[in-house]
């Protein structure tokens, strides 16, 4: 077990096991290279990345395909090579967040994700070369734009469902009394 003093967690002790290496450190962190990801809160999206080597140092991560469904992680080998990677499904994508006190506010750092293989905890935090992803995405203003898209396509399936569906019309009969 590794004992760390955190300043968000206080004293934490975590089993080597749990243990996420970064070679390369986080961005502005070539330094720190030992990490462990701990819980939000029990159904928050968000995780922590905590620096083992300096407990003042943590960084708020969440799944981008969370309030970004169409966002594309485009990597070489030589990126990510040293993550040892041998199924897609091995990787997981995660983006630093930065939360200012008015939640709406939030953004997420899509340029430059942190990828993990969580079979041998190792990660990287890479750069995409995709401009249209920001330093500084607002993820609320993305989900918002995704509840409308949502709407809209269920109300176009609505549309086209009745099209298809060709009703004819009724004629009534008309009764004497």
């Amino acid at each position: 077990m590794i004992k760390v003093k955190t300043t968000r967690f206080g004293d934490i002790e975590i089993d080597e096991k749990d243990v996420i290496t970064l070679p390369a450190g986080i961005i502005g962190f070539p330094e720190l290279k030992q990490y462990v990801l701990l819980d939000h809160d029990q159904d928050s999206p968000f995780k922590w990345l905590q620096a083992l080597e300096d407990g003042s140092i943590a960084f708020v991560l969440i799944n981008p395909m969370l309030f970004k469904p169409d966002y594309l992680v485009e990597v070489n080998e030589a990126e990510v090579g040293d993550l040892e990677i041998e199924a897609e499904e091995d990787a997981v994508v995660s983006v630093i967040i930065t939360m200012p006190s008015d939640p709406q506010k939030m953004t997420a750092n899509l340029k430059a994700p942190v990828i993990f293989n969580l079979k041998n905890r190792k990660g990287r935090q890479v750069i995409l070369n995709n401009s249209d992803y920001t330093t500084r995405h607002n993820i609320m203003e993305e989900m918002r734009k995704h509840a409308a898209n949502a709407e809209q396509q269920s109300l176009q399936n609505v549309i086209d469902q009745a099209r298809e569906q060709k009703v004819e019309p009724q004629v009534g009969k008309v009764e004497k009394k």
